[in-house]
């Protein structure tokens, strides 16, 4: 082996020449880069790639994917520089040119940030003056040489949340590998099971999948269970600090990389990534700007020197460009941030920002606008609980209630179901001690009873109700006691008739008037869905009276769950085709939202129709089935509408399909998310109408079912229908539904649609009686 002392002063790294087999050795595994490894050993065997540069944050593992990449290369004479500790590089230049062999020859340089100007320059001219020369750096940043070549190594793949406890499916994310790897040099006995799987999951995702990170949190195993590391990390307690003996100094810590990094940044950037650090989620580019009042030419210009330096990351998506911050580069951030003692201030600011935001949102859930507002908190989620978090430990319960009330649709769609309740729980109680059991009270014990119900907490969900009922009764509302006691009546399983009967009179009487709100259609829906095999009539009744409410809130979750409601009605008939058709279009409507909570259900009642009229669709039924109980579990919803038996389908799937063909849809089943699960769904149509539908038979209406039917095909809803045939409401409604019963159709899109039909056959309909 040939080593030298390299240049004068500052420059004080070792150069190693000598064959691939004998460069910096490790005593670890390599887990999770085979893939890596493979494609940059093949890049590095070809003549025309000179110049090769790994790129990526700190602790990814840059220099052991060079490293192990290299020994797969049949080059001669290999020259390794570790240029981490190295400041300025005068002289580097020269050095390795005296020193560099006079044949085909591979120059590693690992880690060349701080001597980035004199690391290009010398490289330049290296493979000016050596035609047989290739070189492989690794930095944070490229060289932005002629010629070069990136190669970013990113992040171990992480489980993405809400975890499960499949223990197959979460080792196989090579994050999770690396972790039990690592766990088992402390404690061989160490084993992923059911028990600590989510635990681990969890723990690599918020060590942001760094393999640094990683193994580092698993050597505290010598101190920890899996279950208190990952309280301490929750917590914001510290785990990661500390040095390792036996690492280099640079990667003895998550910190020492980190303050590393730091050195790089200019006073402006070290100001703006500190500050950032009290945002858990993602952010845009909007939201820097106005948050630290900055210009927004300025704004682009730091992000993307923070982005270039690995210390931001872009978030995958459609639409304009998200920024996250690594797990542990935050945790660095906020010491700093505590140090200079601007954190509580920074805190604050990101409070008041996001209780705004939610006050914002609480109106939007339900109307147009509720699909937008949907997208648009959910990558904001985890800041608006840091926001509730501090507001509740400043003091400033009230304004924690005030938030988590307006959220609570947002937590009932997108399947948060106990984590809402807990912030609904603590609201009403803030209420309560603030304004006695009155409106805002009631409001959050109604909102927090149908989270636990959506749950399966059904003993829970009749308290709340209860005293939701007693509370809207003091404050002198009828229509919202009405609607917590018609949702008390539904949590009783199984529901009593004549209780459910008797709820239900007394809500189509209160909801009649121009109170009538989206709580009530909510509470008409829940029993329709109690009551629709104890009196159809009575549930197709209630149906009408949740649907015309829903449309005139414009709620599409709302009209696509009463979609799914009467295909159970359809079904229960015997009538499997038109079931199917609704469950399609209820499922369309769900997906648009980004539904999690009734999603899973209504899938898998698509799926079993799917299976009864196409056998051949075993795998995709297979693959469905499998996601929606999957998706459940993610969410822990129990909804009272049962779809059907899908064990005695996926009994009868695996009997149709192989073994390896029956156990790779499952797997595939598993990793789905909501989005793609549904659309998947949706690429099998549902079945066409009969011959005889009503579209093609004579149908006779009214001549007023015909007037109302032309106006619902203009798209006005039931209210502008009555004042503009100066009718009641009440009235629009039944006359829309005689029209869709004398049609045979299920919803108001196949009435338009049937009359322009009939105005593109012979311009007017049949109009007798």
């Amino acid at each position: 082996m040939t080593a030298g002392a390299l240049g004068s002063g500052k420059l004080r790294s070792q150069l190693i020449i000598d064959t691939p087999s004998r460069s910096p050795s490790h005593r670890t595994t390599l887990v999770g880069r085979d893939l890596e490894v493979l494609t940059l050993s093949a890049q590095l065997g070809r003549d025309e790639h000179q110049l090769i540069t790994l790129t990526g944050p700190g602790g990814v593992g840059k220099s052991r994917l060079a490293c192990a990449a290299v020994a797969a290369v049949p080059i001669a004479r290999v020259a390794y520089l570790d240029l981490h500790e190295t400041v300025g590089g005068d002289g580097l230049t020269e050095t390795l040119a005296a020193r560099l062999p006079d044949e085909p020859s591979l120059l590693i340089l690992d880690g060349f940030e701080q001597a980035a100007a004199a690391t290009a320059e010398a490289v330049d001219t290296l493979l000016s003056r050596f035609s047989r020369l290739r070189v492989l750096t690794t930095s944070r940043r490229p060289l932005h040489l002629y010629g070069e070549r990136l190669f970013p190594v990113l992040p171990l793949p992480t489980p993405t949340p809400p975890y499960r406890q499949d223990v197959l499916e979460l080792q196989d994310h090579a994050a999770v590998e690396l972790f039990v790897d690592r766990a088992r040099a402390i404690d061989p006995s160490f084993a992923l099971t059911a028990q600590n799987a989510q635990a681990v999951a969890e723990i690599c995702t918020r060590m942001d999948g760094l393999p640094l990170a990683i193994e580092l949190v698993a050597e505290k195993l010598r101190l920890f269970r899996v279950d208190s590391l990952l309280t301490r990390l929750r917590e914001g307690r510290p785990v990661l600090g500390g040095d390792h003996a036996a690492r280099s100094p640079l990667h003895r810590s998550v910190r020492s990389i980190t303050e590393h990094s730091f050195r790089l940044l200019d006073t402006e950037q070290r100001a703006l990534i500190t500050r950032l650090s009290v945002f858990t989620g993602s952010m845009n580019l909007t939201t820097v700007e106005e948050f630290w009042d900055l210009p927004t030419h300025r704004t682009e210009q730091v992000v993307e020197a923070l982005v270039g330096h690995h210390l931001l990351r872009v978030t995958p998506g459609s639409g304009e460009p998200r920024f996250t911050m690594f797990n542990t580069v935050r945790e660095f951030c906020l010491e700093r941030l505590a140090a200079t003692g601007e954190l509580p201030d920074a805190r604050r600011r990101h409070a008041e920002r996001f209780l705004a935001l939610a006050l914002q949102a609480e109106d939007c859930l339900t109307g147009p606008q509720q699909a937008q507002w949907l997208q648009r908190l959910a990558p904001l989620h985890e800041d608006l609980l840091a926001a509730l978090t501090h507001l509740e430990a400043s003091g400033r319960r009230t304004d924690a209630a005030r938030a988590a009330l307006a959220l609570h649709r947002f937590w009932l769609v997108r399947g948060h179901l106990a984590l809402g309740e807990q912030w609904l729980a603590k609201a009403s109680t803030a209420f309560l001690a603030v304004t006695g059991p009155g409106e805002l009270n009631a409001r959050a014990e109604a909102a927090r009873g149908q989270l636990a119900l959506a749950g399966g907490k059904t003993r829970l969900a009749a308290d709340c109700f209860r005293h939701a009922a007693r509370a809207f009764h003091e404050a002198g509302d009828t229509v919202q006691e009405k609607a917590a006691l018609a949702q008390l009546a539904v949590s009783h399983r199984p529901a009593e008739p004549a209780a459910v009967r008797k709820a239900a009179v007394k809500l189509l009487d209160a909801a009649a008037g121009k109170g009538a709100t989206v709580e009530a259609a909510n509470a008409a829906l829940a029993l329709a869905t109690g009551s629709r095999l104890i009196d159809a009539k009575l549930a197709a009744d209630l149906l009408d009276m949740a649907n015309a409410l829903f449309m005139r809130a414009r709620d599409v979750r709302g009209e696509g769950l009463v979609l799914a409601v009467r295909g159970a009605l359809a079904d229960s008939r015997g009538d499997q085709a038109l079931a199917e058709r609704l469950l399609w279009e209820s499922l369309h409507r769900l997906r648009a939202i980004g539904e999690h909570t009734m999603l899973p259900t209504v899938l898998e009642g698509h799926a079993l129709h799917v299976w009864r009229r196409l056998p051949s669709q075993g795998h995709r039924v297979a693959r469905l089935l499998t996601a929606a109980s999957a998706l459940q579990e993610a969410t822990g919803a129990r909804p009272p509408l049962v779809a059907g038996d899908a064990e005695a389908a996926l009994r009868d799937a695996r009997r149709l399909l192989s073994g390896p063909e029956y156990e790779a849809a499952r797997r595939e089943g598993r990793t789905l998310s909501a989005d793609a699960a549904a659309g998947e769904a949706l690429a099998v149509g549902p079945p066409a109408p009969e011959p005889t539908s009503a579209v093609s038979r004579p149908v006779q209406l009214t001549a007023r079912q015909y007037e109302v039917a032309m106006l619902v095909s203009q798209g006005l809803t039931n209210r502008q229908i009555s004042q503009q045939l100066r009718l009641s409401e009440w009235t629009v409604v039944n006359h829309v539904r005689q029209v869709m019963r004398r049609l045979d159709v299920p919803s108001r899109i196949h009435v338009a649609q049937w009359v322009m039909d009939r105005q593109r056959r012979n311009g007017l309909g049949t109009l007798a009686e």
